[in-house]
């Protein structure tokens, strides 16, 4: 199933909700901790029988290792060896069952090993694989929320309640597939609020608004976009010639199919995850109107950004500073070490976390580069005077101004079937010729374009839109760049309602192609 889905909307999401607080209400936070992972799992089985035993496989083994490594004595070195144990399962599996390493590395040639490693990715694999790796660091580090999640298991029925509300928390399904990535710290204090488990208009209003407005998104903007998309790019694989107004129209397009595709995801999956009482940390904030690459990747997958950090970053950064001090290298070459390689290892993982493609691995390069080189202008003694002397609404407009274009050719390589089809549109957006009968002919592109990018630069997000309501958890504070006037106007009423069934009506009116979610293919 996914979000836009009518089965979803109108028959699953309802007997969900009436079954969660009708059992709630008789039968407490444990049983309706287990209709919510029952749920999940019953939202998950039409992506394949093998996906959803490979993920309650995942589910047991990280609840045992867990198990293991927050009672075992803190003495003990087999302590160690089993959270490592744990770990490695997780990025084995993930590793076998998404990447086609042979595919990536051979080619056509690599015959048996792309089909034995090349088996239908399952969904959702690398958002539970690295929830589940995030809770067993913080098994490990014996962190309180864990102890307290898991409570007293002092018999079979207490481990298989552990086990449902761990269940509950990694395979919730409105974070299921694409996220975001959730820490216990952020989940367990929540189920453990007197407000869980008690139904209340306003977390259902505003559910519902974030769900109507993100499939807004999805299903009006960005899949009305896509069409434009995959005719250029489709044509930039081929090597054939287009215009350039063409090629910009293209890459464009899809800049704002995979901003409201995404965006339209994250919205829904807040909106759903309210309707149960429950908030999820903050995925998506407004990453366009970032005024560098640093400040996307507090608002672009934010959750993902974190995790990446804390497991891979920060330690190749520490380990590099330790290793320049310890051994005294020169500034150059210890500065490599602390930061370039770090970060540039960091968005190689990035790049490639989305999938096993030559392309993947150039936007990871271009982004690790921008990353570090922006992070060493923005440390220089010039930049921190250009910033003292310039005004602040100037600065930041020349600076989103510098980050539009690299971001465009980024994605544009990211949408790219090959490293060539890639740069083959690079060739013909950069192209002389003009000729206004191209732009005329598409239109309809540039009048959807137009919308789409007055409503990604002019209008509030979701969540600013709602704030007087604490929607979701911040992951990161990020300033807010749209106009002050129209932010946190929301509130529920007859006009919002209006407002909305607007969106919804104009939303059923092209629910039927049914196309999933970009980020469903990561």
């Amino acid at each position: 199933m996914i979000f836009t889905d009518p089965l979803f909307l109108f028959v699953f999401l309802p007997i969900a909700l009436l079954a969660f607080y009708t059992v709630a209400n008789f039968l407490g936070r444990n049983a309706a901790l287990a209709v919510l992972f029952v749920a999940s799992i019953a939202f998950y089985i039409p992506y394949g029988l093998f996906s959803a035993i490979l993920l309650v496989a995942a589910l047991v083994v990280n609840f045992v290792v867990a198990l293991a490594v927050t009672f075992l004595d803190e003495s003990k070195k087999s302590r160690r060896r089993i959270y490592l144990a744990g770990q490695a399962y997780n990025i084995i599996t993930l590793c076998y069952f998404k990447y086609k390493i042979a595919s990536l590395l051979f080619g056509p040639s690599a015959g048996i090993m792309v089909d034995i490693a090349g088996i239908a990715i399952p969904a959702g694999i690398s958002f539970y694989t690295f929830q589940g790796a995030a809770f067993l660091a913080d098994a490990y580090s014996r962190d309180k929320n864990v102890a307290q999640f898991l409570g007293q298991l002092r018999s079979l029925r207490s481990v298989g309640a552990a086990f449902c509300r761990y269940g509950a928390f990694v395979s919730f399904f409105p974070q299921l597939i694409i996220g975001p990535i959730t820490y216990l710290s952020e989940f367990n204090p929540q189920t453990r609020s007197k407000r869980f488990l008690r139904l209340d208009p306003i977390d259902l209003a505003v559910g519902l608004t974030f769900i109507s407005i993100g499939m807004f998104k999805k299903v009006v903007i960005a899949d009305n976009l896509a069409p434009t998309v995959d005719i250029i790019f489709g044509a930039a694989q081929v090597g054939a010639e287009i215009h350039p107004m063409q090629a910009w129209i293209g890459a464009l397009a899809y800049m704002a199919q995979l901003y409201f595709d995404f965006s339209g995801y994250s919205d829904m999956a807040l909106g759903l995850a309210r309707m149960f009482g429950l908030k999820l940390p903050i995925n998506f904030f407004s990453p366009f109107k970032a005024n560098g690459i640093i400040d996307y990747y507090r608002r672009w997958h934010m959750t993902l950004t974190r995790v990446i950090a804390r497991f891979l970053y920060t330690p190749l950064s520490v380990a590099g500073t330790r290793y320049a001090m310890f051994n005294r290298l020169a500034p150059v070459p210890a500065h490599l070490l602390s930061l370039w390689f770090p970060m540039l290892i960091n968005f190689q993982i990035i790049g490639l976390w989305h999938g096993a493609l030559w392309t993947f691995c150039v936007f990871g390069l271009m982004h690790g580069l921008w990353y570090a080189l922006e992070t060493e202008v923005r440390a220089s003694k010039w930049y921190k005077s250009v910033k003292a002397k310039a005004s602040p609404v100037i600065l930041g407009f020349l600076e989103r101004a510098v980050f539009f274009l690299p971001l465009l050719l980024s994605l544009a390589m990211f949408r790219s079937e090959s490293v060539i089809g890639g740069f083959h549109l690079f060739s013909q957006m950069f192209g002389t010729s003009f000729d206004a009968r191209s732009l005329f002919n598409m239109r309809e592109p540039v009048m959807m374009l137009t919308i789409a990018f007055s409503i990604i630069y002019f209008c509030p997000n979701s969540v600013e839109l709602m704030r007087r309501y604490r929607p979701a958890i911040m992951t990161y504070e990020n300033k807010s760049y749209g106009l002050a006037i129209m932010r946190g106007l929301w509130r529920p009423g007859w006009v919002q309602a209006s407002y909305l069934s607007v969106l919804v009506l104009a939303s059923l009116y092209y629910v039927s192609r049914q196309p999933p979610f970009l980020y469903q293919g990561f």
